[in-house]
């Protein structure tokens, strides 16, 4: 019997496949987290709040500061309830002002007459996260307008680690340190010692945009590049460096002003930032800005479920589910890398070629024709970033015909088409740099509500 079981072993040892070898560099399980999370939620809230500006010059009183309705928990609900997996509080922005009662400063909550000094924006919002399910970040700015020691670097460096330190100790955990380059130019910072000390403090946070982690997108506007690689040099080797776009909802306006609701974006404005953010890879951080009470304001939630339900009803069935799948090559025609692995996102299944095939299809038949005009593609991101080109094409007679293509895939690609009716959708991998792995295929029609041009 002993020697019948170590036979078997052998035996399923020998016709096992081995997966794919990583392309590296990889991201961490800190950075696949993050990109499952798509979409944050930016709330610049300080001083500002209260002046009708974008960037105070850190001399409006302290007293200014006075909320008549704080309720963080609104903020982490809708943040919740609109798929937003995080969010990110301005604790400091450039003005200096701090919205908790640090004694490093006289510039923050302790000197506002909002409860009577008492006051803590941080512990509020990062509790009503907590109770919420969505994670924490937070926003220090570097640049400070009202402090003396920013004239002093090592003075000042010192000051800030202050500051780092009682966030990330006392309203912690953190998962994303959001660090802003505006105003720094010529300034000497001791960035790696700001690195060193959050890494001690809370390994798994996330250190963004002037950080090692994640990279700004490059603009305010929401929109990704056509082709994004989350692989980029920096300091003179490859890592993984991902894209975050950040925008406010209110165009131009960061911070709330009584006058900006006619600047609210509209629902086919943030609908184009959805599928040029999240749908080319990168993960959309969309700021809104709690008003004077201390709320988001209704406006503003009104036109975010409004956004949210359309995205729901468009991805709400994947046609793939009632498909029959087949691929032009298989990994070792192992079960185990067959196209089917591909119908669930984030489960560590995925069809995955040979080593030596970097051009393959899968193909999905349907017993009728079915109508669509949206296809969602994930690559195994754990495996490294590898698709540089692809395409999609619809069966038309006898015939395959093209109905789009793209060059890099990434964590995800949406592909907004005109509408197609056929039985059969072909997604191809015309270029790759090492074997295809592919974590997830969609197929869906888009809402009645949803864009139907993206041009």
């Amino acid at each position: 019997m002993g020697i019948f079981l170590v036979l078997s072993f052998l035996s399923v040892s020998v016709n096992m496949v081995t997966p794919p070898e990583p392309l590296y560099p990889i991201p961490t399980p800190q950075q696949i987290k993050w990109h499952q999370q798509e979409m944050g939620m930016f709330c610049h809230f300080g001083i500002n709040t209260f002046h009708n500006e974008e960037w105070t010059d850190g001399t409006k009183l302290a007293e200014s500061f006075n909320p008549t309705d704080f309720n963080p928990q609104q903020w982490a609900d809708v943040a919740k309830n609109v798929g937003m997996g995080y969010l990110i509080l301005t604790v400091k922005h450039h003005d200096g002002f701090v919205l908790y009662p640090t004694m490093h400063t006289d510039y923050c909550v302790r000197l506002s007459p909002w409860q009577n000094g008492q006051g803590d924006v941080v512990k509020g919002v990062s509790e009503a996260c907590k109770k919420a399910g969505i994670y924490f970040g937070f926003y220090l700015s570097p640049w400070d307008r009202h402090e003396p020691r920013y004239n002093d670097n090592t003075a000042y460096d010192e000051y800030f680690k202050s500051l780092l330190r009682e966030v990330i100790t006392n309203y912690g955990p953190v998962f994303e340190v959001w660090f802003d380059g505006a105003g720094t130019k010529g300034h000497k910072y001791d960035w790696e010692g700001y690195y060193q000390l959050i890494k001690q403090l809370e390994p798994n946070a996330l250190i963004a945009i002037c950080g090692p982690d994640i990279r700004w997108v490059g603009n305010e506007d929401g929109l990704a590049p056509e082709t994004l690689w989350n692989v980029q040099e920096r300091d003179g080797k490859k890592v993984w460096w991902p894209a975050e776009c950040d925008v406010p909802i209110r165009k131009g306006q960061w911070f709330y002003h009584t006058d900006g609701e006619n600047r609210l974006l509209s629902l086919n404005q943030l609908l184009k930032i959805y599928y040029y953010s999240v749908g080319r890879g990168a993960v959309l951080l969309l700021n809104v800005s709690p008003d004077r009470s201390g709320h988001l304001p209704e406006p503003d939630v009104s036109r975010l479920l409004e956004w949210r339900n359309v995205i729901t009803e468009t991805f709400k069935t994947n046609l793939a589910e009632g498909a029959h799948w087949s691929a032009s090559n298989v990994r070792g025609n192992a079960k185990e890398f067959s196209p089917e692995m591909c119908l669930k996102e984030n489960d560590n299944l995925y069809w995955a070629t040979d080593d030596n095939v970097l051009n393959a299809s899968i193909t999905l038949h349907f017993s009728k024709p079915v109508i669509f005009d949206r296809v969602v593609l994930k690559e195994q991101i754990s495996l490294g970033q590898r698709v540089e080109g692809h395409s999609i094409w619809v069966k038309k007679g006898k015939s395959f015909e093209k109905v789009d293509s793209g060059t890099t895939i990434g964590y995800k690609r949406i592909h907004c088409i005109p509408q197609q009716k056929t039985k059969e959708i072909r997604i191809q991998i015309d270029k790759s740099l090492a074997c295809p792995t592919l974590d997830f295929v969609g197929i869906y029609q888009s809402s009645p509500h949803d864009l139907k041009t993206l041009k």
